[in-house]
C-alpha cells in the first residue's frame, strides 16, 4: 500500500504519512491543506490545484480531455512556475529531517 505524505490544517497534528485510499476522505473533510504528489515531484494545494476529479479553482483549459491537433504544441509548466507554490514546504521537509 503507498503512503502519502499530508499537512494537516490543525498545527497540532503537523505532518503525516498517511495511506493512500484516506486521502479522499481527507480531503472531503477539509482535514489537510497539502499533500504530496510524488509522480510530479512537488506539494498540491488543496484549493489551488487539480486534486482528484475536484479541479480546485483551477480556470485554465481542461488537460486531460484535451485532444491535441496534429502540430500543436502543448505549453508546460516550467521548472520556476511549479516550485514557487512548494518550496516553502520542501524546505521544512529538509528542516524536519534534519531533526
Amino acid at each position: 500500500m503507498a503512503y502519502i505524505r499530508v499537512v494537516y490544517r490543525k498545527e497540532n497534528y503537523g505532518f503525516e504519512y498517511v495511506p493512500g485510499p484516506w486521502l479522499d476522505s481527507l480531503i472531503k473533510g477539509d482535514e489537510i491543506t497539502h499533500f504530496y504528489r510524488p509522480a510530479e515531484k512537488r506539494w498540491i494545494n488543496i484549493k489551488f490545484d487539480p486534486v482528484r476529479g475536484s479541479g480546485g479553482l483551477y480556470q485554465g483549459p481542461e488537460r486531460r480531455r484535451t485532444i491535441n491537433r496534429p502540430g500543436e504544441k502543448v505549453k508546460k509548466a516550467g521548472k520556476d512556475e511549479r516550485n514557487r507554490s512548494s518550496s516553502w514546504l520542501e524546505e521544512l521537509w529538509r528542516d524536519i529531517g534534519k531533526l
